[in-house]
């Protein structure tokens, strides 16, 4: 049984001169009890859920990123549990994003926040509820994440080689790159999902080996997290404006609508710029200067 006491944010970064190998275990081992930690208790409040996704994305990273060593097979039977818990934690992240996503909407611009109530309520209502349905699969996540945590000590990592991350981080970045491009000749929405999702585990798996880079791969990782914000931004308009769309209309819902339909595509151009630039070099000059 793993320990449920409060854990502080885990580290996500290898120590220079440590084993590759023995880093990426012990990093794993960190992120999934942070995980545990926060839903401990069937906690389903929006800053735990948030945090537990978050560390269950950085798990993944770390597995992609020991993909040589680890194997086809165990490697898909970690992802498939993570991918279990994560997908039961999505909908309760998402109904809570909804309402934040409206209230900063109509911030900027200038709307009365009294003139949308009914819609607000309404979707702090579809939260409500989330909370009460799905407080029930958390024992189930805890479980899907205590498998993965009695598996990450039989990891065969002791063959990891340098060369091996070089490889994986120049993959992760490689795809990013080919997918970036066909999103700026107009690829649809979940095509640029999947490049946000591709961007975020290059975000990950360069601060697990920011150590190595240059500065600490400080200017890359200010650039990716740009880049991760501004597109998690377009996703959560996104989810919000398809709820909103299949909810009941009225003259104000009508008007957020309106609104949010015109944020996307401007808010996606940004990102896809952004994206092209951080992406422009080629995987072999991007990788050069780590110095694993």
């Amino acid at each position: 049984m793993v320990s449920k006491k409060p854990l502080k944010k885990p580290r996500l970064y290898l120590r220079r001169g440590e084993k590759i190998g023995k880093g990426l275990k012990s990093l794993a081992t960190l992120q999934i009890e942070a995980a545990l930690a926060e839903l401990h208790g069937n906690n389903v409040s929006p800053g735990p859920v948030h945090n537990a996704r978050v560390s269950i994305k950085k798990t993944r990273s770390i597995i992609l990123l020991a993909s040589p060593a680890l194997g086809r097979v165990r490697r898909e039977f970690l992802l498939d549990l993570l991918h279990e818990a994560g997908s039961r934690l999505a909908p309760l992240r998402d109904s809570e994003v909804q309402v934040q996503s409206l209230d900063v909407v109509l911030e900027a611009a200038g709307l009365p926040v009294e003139q949308f109530a009914s819609l607000r309520d309404g979707l702090a209502d579809i939260a409500k509820q989330r909370r009460l349905n799905d407080c029930r699969q958390v024992p189930r996540i805890i479980a899907f994440l205590e498998k993965v945590h009695e598996n990450i000590p039989e990891w065969p990592l002791n063959s990891l080689e340098p060369r091996d991350l070089r490889r994986r981080i120049r993959r992760t970045y490689r795809r990013g790159r080919t997918t970036i491009d066909v999103c700026s000749s107009g690829g649809d929405e979940e095509l640029f999902h999947t490049w946000r999702k591709l961007a975020k585990h290059l975000g990950y798996q360069l601060r697990l080996t920011a150590k190595y880079w240059p500065h600490e791969a400080e200017p890359l990782l200010s650039e990716i997290t740009k880049i991760s914000e501004l597109s998690g931004r377009e996703r959560d308009y996104t989810l919000l404006l398809q709820t909103m769309n299949s909810g009941p209309k009225n003259r104000s819902s009508e008007e957020a609508i309106a609104l949010v339909t015109t944020l996307i595509p401007p808010l996606r151009q940004q990102v896809i710029e952004l994206g092209l630039r951080f992406y422009d070099p080629k995987p072999k000059l991007f990788i050069e200067p780590l110095e694993l």
